[in-house]
């Protein structure tokens, strides 16, 4: 018997819009003839949980309907599964969620249901770099500063819960954040002295975009070794508020206090073990010493053919 493409989703995020999106999917894929199975999530852990038992299964696709934090937990979960023995199991994402950064990054008509069926049967994929900050794995980026302190005013105990309630508690937090001390130095300069600087905020980006509404690393890319570090230095709060705007439209870039460098690792020193984010999640590090490195062509990701996509940008998605 063929193995099923594993069809995952949670059922009650997005006020219901997640398992009307699945339930679109799950039509669209079944109309291709193949085996599908629908699996819920029920408790946090889930996602995980699920991804582990398609990896170990050799399922033929995990198609995760739902945003950046589905999306990562999923992740990590077909990772953790490959690393017990299980089979590298391509994801395919059927975007459900509010901000979608990730998926921004893989040209993809993710809010397609019929286009991502097609891509997820006919099993096209690409291989997709990981970062981590020490042992864990981030797929789009991980933050340390600002971004935390945004996370901590949401009241968040994980994941994010959209662009408008980012970008709002961002707005309230910009002028009172106090910002922190850190020295970052890279793998291929590591005989370079570093000084300490305060920083506003440092963000690993392996995808592109960031906080629902952030172009934060517009030259990052998702498979090429390495991790684009963005580290932005504490301003006034009148600069604060032009940056914040600047990054939008990924144009922060050409101010002299933020500094981009790619590489396939970086060594943070903090004056204590900081919290930190990784695709939306809060985090705390052990010590104040963090390495954040680059697991190259780590995940399988269901991907497309070059004439499939100049197609998918050429005419407007069909949403649902």
């Amino acid at each position: 018997m063929t193995a099923p493409i594993v069809l995952l989703v949670n059922p009650v995020a997005g006020r219901g819009r997640a398992i009307r999106v699945a339930r679109a999917a799950l039509d669209a894929l079944g109309a291709t003839g193949v085996r599908v199975e629908l699996r819920e999530t029920r408790e946090r852990g889930d996602e995980a949980r699920i991804a582990r038992d398609a990896s170990a299964s050799g399922a033929r696709a995990l198609a995760v309907v739902g945003g950046d934090g589905a999306v990562s937990h999923a992740a990590r979960g077909l990772l953790d599964g490959e690393a017990r023995g299980g089979a590298r199991v391509p994801l395919a994402i059927f975007a459900a969620g509010t901000g979608n950064d990730f998926v921004k990054s893989l040209q993809l008509p993710v809010h397609d249901v019929h286009a991502m069926a097609r891509h997820t049967v006919a099993g096209v994929t690409r291989d997709v770099d990981v970062g981590y900050v020490d042992d864990v794995p981030f797929v789009n980026a991980a933050g340390f500063g600002f971004d935390v302190e945004v996370l901590r005013r949401m009241g968040t105990p994980g994941l994010l819960r959209g662009t408008a309630a980012y970008v709002g508690t961002a707005l309230g937090a910009l002028l009172r954040y106090r910002g922190f001390h850190a020295r970052v130095t890279s793998a291929t300069r590591h005989n370079t002295t570093h000084a300490t600087a305060h920083h506003l905020m440092i963000v690993l980006a392996n995808g592109r975009y960031f906080g629902g509404a952030f172009h934060i690393a517009p030259d990052a890319r998702l498979d090429d070794g390495a991790i684009d570090c963005i580290s932005i230095r504490d301003v006034s709060p009148l600069a604060r508020l032009s940056l914040f705007a600047q990054a939008i439209r990924g144009r922060h870039l050409a101010s002299p206090m933020v500094q981009s460098r790619r590489d396939r690792s970086f060594h943070l020193h903090f004056e204590t073990p900081p919290p930190f984010e990784a695709d939306g999640e809060l985090q705390m590090a052990s010590t104040r010493d963090v390495i954040v490195r680059v697991a190259p062509s780590a995940l399988r990701i269901i991907s497309a053919t070059s004439r499939e996509i100049t197609a998918a940008t050429a005419v407007p998605a069909v949403r649902t």
